[in-house]
């Protein structure tokens, strides 16, 4: 099976080469604007999906190549942190080459401390927080029965404590869901004490669920 693909021209990170290591579609959210699809399986157990060596096979194999390459870049078709043989990849395509690695994360898990130290062997962070109060995070994201929003964000903070080097987090506006000002005035109290490397804003432009 094949689980690395590009590079790709990313608007973020320059030329990504990105590994994917989640089957379609397992993740803790079912995003309201995911460009992939319907989640199939909302799931926040973290288990082992693929030979990690596999992986990391495909990933030298292409870096060996003369393609330009900025950053390697964990994300794909569910959410990277459900895998837990994260860490150990990581780790293993670092000692191999000098490229950094980022990881593209939805962040709702990182109030797991065994997801936090595996995140702390990237290079950079991306992950996403698309509202603060549980109403609209339900709406937004649709997440598993187990998630509250303030826990994600309690856990963002805890990994911000730990991890220093770069996070840059996400956050998707979705017209008439939330941007209205008392959202737009929560977030940005909540978001300015999260002390991250770069706010991105975006809006939904790919075909979403």
């Amino acid at each position: 099976m094949q689980h690395v693909f590009g590079p790709v021209p990313s608007r973020r990170l320059g030329y990504s080469l990105g590994v994917d290591i989640i089957p379609p579609k397992h993740c803790s959210y079912d995003c309201v604007y995911c460009q992939i699809g319907k989640t199939t399986h909302v799931e926040t157990t973290r288990k082992s999906f693929y030979d990690p060596g596999s992986i990391i096979e495909q990933v030298m194999e292409k870096v060996s190549q003369p393609d330009m390459i900025d950053v390697i870049t964990f994300s794909g078709s569910g959410e990277p942190t459900l895998n837990s043989d994260l860490g150990f990849m990581i780790r293993e395509i670092k000692w191999k080459t000098s490229i950094p690695v980022a990881v593209i994360t939805n962040g709702s898990l990182l109030c797991d401390k065994g997801v936090r130290d595996d995140l702390k062997e990237a290079d950079m962070v991306l992950p996403s927080l698309d509202a603060v109060s549980q109403t609209v995070f339900e709406r937004i994201n649709r997440p598993h029965h187990s998630l509250d929003v303030q826990a994600v964000i309690e856990g963002l903070r805890a990994f911000r404590a730990e991890f220093d080097r770069q996070i840059w987090l996400e956050i998707m506006l979705i017209k008439n869901i939330n941007d209205d000002p008392e959202e737009l005035k929560k977030m940005a109290e909540v978001v300015s004490g999260l002390d991250m490397d770069r706010i991105q804003l975006n809006t939904v432009t790919r075909p979403p669920s």
